[in-house]
């Protein structure tokens, strides 16, 4: 039984792509593949998105005008920890937005509410423009890497318990800390967001 034709439209094509992203993955993301989920030919598409590009622009819109904004925090340090946290879950939600944002060059403007308070909070705590920069870099190039780190977590941690004490030996600090400490038991972002935060 043949499909039913979608009417397209813009708003269309993008749920249609997220679809396919957090069904598939990004590499499965091709102005052919939308177009066959929504059983309409490719050339159609570009009536409505100009290419993959403004595709994956138009996907991370759609995103961040689904992100629920925290709170408004009394205490700065605490407002910086509740919007990094929240753009935290959503890079969780959807792991490809990571990797458009590192690896496609491509962002959204739609999160600037958020960056903005980001700045305002880093401005009252006395940061100067170029401390806010530098302080951003670094909260969220932590992000980034937590994030990529968690896509692959399950496999590390499958690889790190076939390790045995003798591979050890000889570096004492290592097996310490291996031996010792809870590895992989928790979450760690917020604790290390929050230990960033303290530094501002």
């Amino acid at each position: 039984m043949t499909k039913p034709r979608t009417k397209l439209s813009r708003t269309a094509i993008i749920e249609c792509a997220l679809q396919v992203v957090r069904l598939y993955g990004l590499e499965a993301l091709t102005m052919r593949r939308v177009a066959a989920e929504l059983n309409s030919g490719a050339m159609s598409l570009y009536r409505h998105v100009a290419d993959r590009d403004d595709l994956l622009v138009g996907m991370m819109d759609h995103v961040a005008d689904t992100i629920q904004p925290p709170d408004i925090q009394p205490h700065d340090r605490e407002e910086i920890v509740q919007i990094m946290m929240t753009i935290h879950r959503a890079f969780r939600n959807d792991p490809w937005l990571v990797h458009v944002l590192l690896f496609e060059g491509r962002g959204s403007l739609n999160i600037l509410p958020l960056l903005d308070r980001l700045y305002a909070a880093m401005a009252r705590l006395g940061c100067t423009p170029a401390e806010a920069i530098d302080y951003y870099s670094l909260l969220f190039h932590y992000a980034y890497g937590e994030s990529l780190s968690f896509e692959t977590k399950e496999r590390r941690k499958a690889a790190q318990k076939a390790w045995t004490p003798s591979e050890f030996e000889g570096f004492p600090a290592t097996a310490n800390v291996m031996n010792t400490a809870k590895t992989w038991a928790y979450d760690e972002f917020e604790r290390n967001i929050r230990r960033i935060v303290d530094a501002i």
